[in-house]
C-alpha cells in the first residue's frame, strides 16, 4: 500500500466518529426544538370549564294576581251571649254537625293546659314561617298568628271532645248546627255573596287578605259567626295582556307562589260588569289551603319550548363576514373549507376558515377566526372567476365550540330563554349539536385559544 492510500484510510478512520457526532447533534437540536414548541403550545393552552350540550326544555310562565270566588254561606247569631266553638278553622263537617253554642257563662269549658307535644307543634309553625320569610310575604305574619290561634283552639277542642257526652252537658241558650256540609271558616270579609261575573278591573282595590277572626268570646244578635264553603272548587279571576282564549276550556298548569303548590285548572274568559274581558280558572285542588284567602299570587305555565339547552353564560355576540355560498371551495381530502382571495398583483391566495353559520344563500365567518386571514375589503374569487368584496358584516349570537381542542365560534339559533338557560334549535347546518362541548363562560375564552383538558 502506497503512502497516499494509507493516509486516506487513516483520515477516514479519524473523521468518521466526528461525522456521526455532528449528525446526532443536529437530530438532537431538532427534537429539542420540537419538544420546546409543543411545550409552549401546551403551556399556552387554557384550562376552562365546559358544558356538554343536552336536550331540554324551558317552561314560560306568566305571573298574575287573582281574586277567589266560591260558594260560601255565612251564618249569623240570632241572640246575644257568650259563644264557644266545637270545630276548628278549616275543618270539614257534615250537615247538622254542632259548630257552636251561645250561653250566659263566659266559657262552657275551661281552657286546657298545653303539654310538650302541643308546644312543639306551635314552635314548628313559627319556625316554618321564619325560614320562608321574604320582603314579599312579610305581611303573612298575621296569617301565622291566625294559624297559631287555630292550633290552640284545636288542641283545646280536641281535649274537650274526649268527653263523649259533652253535647248533653252544654248549658246554652242556643246551639248552632251546620246547614251545609263543607269546610268551616271563621274568616269573613263581606264578599262571600259576590259572584265572579261581577268582577271588574278595579276589584283588586276592594279585596285584601286581611285576617278578620270572628271567634270572639261575645257575640251580639246579627253578628257573623262563621261560614261554610260548600263546594271544594273555586274560581280565580284575573286580568292579563296575554290572550288565553286559545286555551279556552283547556287545562292549564298553575303554581301558587307563596303557598308553593302546583295545581291544574280549566281556563275560560268572560265579560265582567265593566264590559271588559277577564279570565277565570276553575280549580278543584287544595280547597283547605285557600279558605282564608281572597287574593292569590299565581303563575300560569304558558308554553313549553324544547330543543338543545345551553347556559346563558355560554352565549356571546360576534361580528361575522357574510359570504355567498358560491365563493367557497371544499378540500375533500382534508375536509377543509377554503376561500381564495386576490392579492394586489392578482395572485390567488388560499385561505382556510371555520364556518360559524350556514343558511340557504350564505356562509358566515367570524372576523376573529383563527384559521382565516380575511380582512374587511378583501376581494374573493372562485373557480369561475367570480369576485366578491368583503363588505357585509352581521352580528350573530353564538358559543365557543371546543371539540377540536381550540375555541371555534358557532352560531346558535335561540328559540327562547330564561335568566339562566336558552333553548336553541337543533340540527342547524354548521351549528351546535347534541353532546358538543362548549365553553361554559364565553367571556373566559378568546376565539382560537388552545384548550387544555377540560
Amino acid at each position: 500500500m502506497n503512502e497516499k492510500t494509507k493516509d486516506n484510510v487513516e483520515k477516514k478512520k479519524r473523521f468518521k466518529p466526528l461525522h456521526i457526532f455532528r449528525v446526532f447533534f443536529v437530530i438532537l437540536i431538532i427534537i429539542l426544538i420540537y419538544i420546546a414548541t409543543n411545550f409552549i403550545k401546551i403551556f399556552n393552552r387554557k384550562t376552562i370549564k365546559y358544558y356538554e350540550v343536552t336536550s331540554g326544555e324551558i317552561v314560560n310562565v306568566d305571573r298574575h294576581t287573582g281574586i277567589i270566588y266560591r260558594d260560601e254561606h255565612v251564618e249569623t247569631s240570632t241572640i246575644d251571649g257568650n259563644i264557644s266553638f266545637y270545630v276548628v278553622n278549616g275543618e270539614r263537617v257534615n250537615r247538622g254537625a254542632l259548630i257552636y253554642s251561645i250561653g250566659d257563662a263566659e266559657n262552657v269549658f275551661e281552657k286546657s293546659t298545653l303539654n310538650n307535644n302541643d308546644k312543639l307543634l306551635i314552635k314548628q309553625n313559627v319556625k316554618k314561617y321564619v325560614n320562608s320569610i321574604t320582603d314579599l310575604n312579610f305581611a303573612n305574619i298575621y296569617n301565622v298568628k291566625h294559624n297559631i290561634d287555630n292550633q290552640l283552639d284545636e288542641i283545646n277542642i280536641v281535649k274537650q271532645l274526649e268527653n263523649s257526652n259533652f253535647e248533653n252537658e252544654i248549658d246554652a241558650k242556643t246551639k248552632g248546627y251546620a246547614r251545609y256540609a263543607g269546610l268551616v271558616s271563621f274568616i269573613i270579609d263581606g264578599h262571600e255573596d259576590e259572584k265572579y261575573d261581577s268582577y271588574t278591573s278595579d276589584s283588586y282595590k276592594r279585596f285584601d287578605n286581611t285576617i278578620i277572626n270572628n271567634k270572639d268570646n261575645v257575640v251580639s244578635s246579627g253578628d257573623p259567626i262563621y261560614k261554610i264553603i260548600s263546594d271544594p272548587t273555586f274560581n280565580i279571576v284575573f286580568d292579563s295582556d296575554y290572550n288565553y282564549d286559545n286555551n279556552a276550556n283547556k287545562l292549564v298548569n298553575i303554581k301558587f307562589v307563596y303557598e308553593g303548590l302546583n295545581a291544574s285548572g280549566r281556563i275560560s274568559s268572560f265579560i265582567g260588569s265593566d264590559e271588559k274581558k277577564h279570565f277565570v280558572i276553575l280549580v278543584d285542588e287544595y280547597p283547605e289551603s285557600f279558605i282564608d284567602k281572597r287574593v292569590v299570587e299565581f303563575e300560569i305555565e304558558n308554553k313549553k319550548i324544547t330543543g338543545l339547552k345551553i347556559p346563558i353564560s355560554s352565549i356571546i355576540s360576534k361580528n361575522c363576514y357574510v359570504i355567498p355560498k358560491n365563493m367557497l371551495e371544499k378540500d375533500f381530502e382534508t375536509d377543509e373549507n377554503i376561500f381564495y382571495k386576490l392579492s394586489y398583483d392578482g395572485e390567488r391566495i388560499r385561505v382556510n376558515c371555520n364556518i360559524s353559520k350556514e343558511d340557504d344563500n350564505y356562509y358566515y365567518i367570524s372576523i376573529d377566526d383563527s384559521l382565516s386571514s380575511l380582512k374587511y375589503g378583501d376581494v374573493l374569487t372562485n373557480r369561475y372567476n367570480d369576485i366578491y368584496s368583503l363588505s357585509t358584516v352581521r352580528k350573530l349570537d353564538g358559543v365557543y365550540n371546543l371539540n377540536k381542542g381550540y375555541a371555534v365560534f358557532k352560531n346558535v339559533d335561540i328559540i327562547d330563554r330564561t335568566n339562566e338557560y336558552a333553548i336553541i334549535r337543533s340540527r342547524t347546518a354548521n351549528g351546535v349539536s347534541l353532546y358538543d362541548h362548549i365553553a361554559l363562560t364565553a367571556t373566559d375564552v378568546t376565539e382560537g385559544d388552545l384548550i387544555a383538558d377540560y
